[in-house]
């Protein structure tokens, strides 16, 4: 007798084909007729961000003062055409060779300038293949005037010279990303002092940062102005500058309500006995952070030494900018 079954093997085919067709249209049709579920945006952090929004179509009008080289790097000093119609000075280190470079985004402390805090930067990084840039911050060396202090009584003056601050951080960027020899990919923002509270506000909203370090920053802004021991912070309180006064200038600028946006790698380092940043601060800014984060206490005040410093700091530039 015939075996019938080779007869039934195309008729089972169509069947289970038919079937296969049937339920990827009713997926189909269930993915179009689904309502789609978008995340709603949050109102609070928009507004934040906007504090910090600028036109990134605006020319750089990049004037190149002066260009060296040595048997290690290029050093390029210049200045930028800042959002508000000033000019950025700043300056740029990038190793001899090809590229493309990553590149450490360095902002200083009060007081300092680009040039000075960077003599000691590129000493660790060009080395290593790393790229550095770094600008003078609003009233800060070059942008300096004599008795003006970005940091006073003035409020609104210093408010609007922080904010500034962290734009022309966000042109030098722009800057950066016009460079072929520089990885676009693989920027880290490094801050100390005055740049550690900047550089938390300056990560969360500009997405093209990919790690930053942290080195004695804090958080609670108004606190740290009522309380720290820097000479120009204690004239601000000697003016008579309430706390309610210290809380609204503290509004978009706060660094807690920045840092736990960031939710890219993190260093934070901070001295336990820190006079500039009381340890309360610090601990709200770590508190406050995403993850990952790393956090790490040497014991000292607000200047760490070699030894505390160079060892985690180097090892954090390592995991994210060299791997």
């Amino acid at each position: 007798m015939r075996d019938t079954k080779p007869c039934l093997y195309p008729l089972l085919r169509a069947v289970a084909v038919t079937m296969l067709a049937v339920l990827l249209f009713s997926a189909a049709l269930a993915d179009a007729t689904a309502p789609t579920t978008v995340t709603p945006a949050d109102p609070a952090w928009e507004a934040l961000r906007a504090v910090y929004a600028y036109d990134a179509s605006l020319p750089l009008e990049v004037e190149i003062a002066e260009e060296t080289q040595s048997a290690q790097m290029i050093t390029r000093r210049l200045t930028l055409a800042a959002h508000d119609g000033e000019r950025i000075p700043a300056l740029i280190h990038t190793p001899i060779g090809g590229g493309p470079f990553p590149c450490v985004l360095l902002l200083h402390g009060y007081g300092g300038n680009a040039t000075d805090y960077s003599a000691v930067a590129q000493a660790l990084l060009v080395p290593r293949g790393i790229a550095l840039m770094a600008i003078d911050a609003r009233l800060h060396g070059r942008r300096a005037l004599e008795g003006v202090e970005m940091w006073s009584a003035d409020l609104d003056r210093s408010r609007q010279a922080t904010i500034n601050t962290v734009i022309d951080n966000r042109r030098a960027l722009d800057y950066l990303d016009t460079l072929d020899c520089i990885d676009h990919s693989r920027y880290m923002a490094l801050g100390l002092s005055m740049g550690a509270i900047m550089g938390a506000v300056l990560g969360p909203v500009d997405e093209r940062i990919g790690s930053a370090a942290l080195i004695v920053g804090g958080g609670n802004f108004s606190g740290l102005l009522a309380n720290s021991d820097l000479p120009q912070v204690r004239r601000i309180r000697e003016a008579g500058i309430t706390d309610e006064m210290l809380e609204d200038f503290a509004e978009g600028l706060e660094p807690t309500q920045f840092i736990g946006h960031f939710g890219r790698p993190l260093l934070l380092i901070n001295g336990r006995d820190d006079e500039i940043v009381p340890r309360a601060n610090a601990e709200a800014l770590h508190a406050a952070a995403s993850e990952p984060k790393t956090i790490v206490w040497y014991d000292g005040g607000h200047v760490p030494s070699p030894a505390m410093l160079f060892g985690p700091l180097m090892q954090f530039v390592g995991a994210n900018l060299l791997n």
